[in-house]
């Protein structure tokens, strides 16, 4: 024996060999003071092994070293123990690595110089219940290029009650050139009010370009 932790090994009254090591004047238990001894090239080694392993919810190399020197000690244990656990199926789902992609540039919309609240994307959030049970919802305006945030209240998720919330929006932030949303029935009302207008007529008298509305593809985030 080369490990300077170990004394000598003798055979115990059931014929076993055990190691004594430096610890025998712990109160502890026989098997912790005195492990049974395993060579490296026996059978019973690996598949001791991989009951505590799997008993012990396929624990990893040191804490599975640990629980086994409690009653074992196993010349190469560490060697023994890490090719268990490599060798374990479900170890071995666990510790892939998930596929990775490359980054996908962000769209022009999100990196053009633009002013604050030019591109926006609009979502509501709630309901929300405030003083005497009123329930409300939050609509949030987001721009798209430096995160500002604007939040505007609601009573009902109606197109109508949108529009108000929008046109506050515009008087206080100003009016955006592009909006991104979601598939939402009071956001698609909002849409078809604004297709609806002529825009070629409000060209001739004022400076007011049409705002484009696009829809995120459902249940993608914009």
């Amino acid at each position: 024996m080369k490990n300077q932790y170990l004394t000598c090994v003798f055979r115990d009254e059931n014929n076993i060999i055990r190691v004594k090591t430096r610890i025998t004047e712990r109160i502890d238990t026989p098997h912790f003071l005195s492990p049974i001894l395993l060579p490296n090239n026996c059978i019973f080694r690996q598949r001791l092994v991989e009951h505590f392993h799997i008993e012990n919810y396929h624990a990893g190399t040191q804490l599975l070293l640990s629980i086994l020197r409690e009653k074992y000690w196993i010349l190469g244990g560490r060697r023994t123990v890490r090719n268990i656990w490599k060798a374990c199926v479900k170890c071995r789902r666990y510790k892939s690595k998930s596929p990775t992609a490359d980054p996908v540039s962000l769209p022009a919309d999100r990196v053009k110089d633009a002013a604050v609240f030019e591109v926006v994307g609009v979502d509501l959030a709630g309901p929300l219940y405030i003083k005497r049970g009123t329930k409300v919802w939050a609509v949030l305006y987001t721009c798209a290029l430096y995160r500002a945030l604007h939040l505007e209240l609601v009573s009902s998720l109606s197109t109508d009650a949108f529009l108000l919330s929008f046109r506050r929006f515009v008087a206080r932030r100003g009016r955006p050139r592009i909006i991104y949303s979601d598939n939402g029935t009071n956001f698609r009302g909002t849409y078809n009010e604004l297709a609806a207008i002529d825009w070629n007529e409000v060209s001739r008298y004022a400076e007011i370009q049409r705002i484009t509305w696009k829809f995120i593809p459902p249940t993608a985030a914009w």
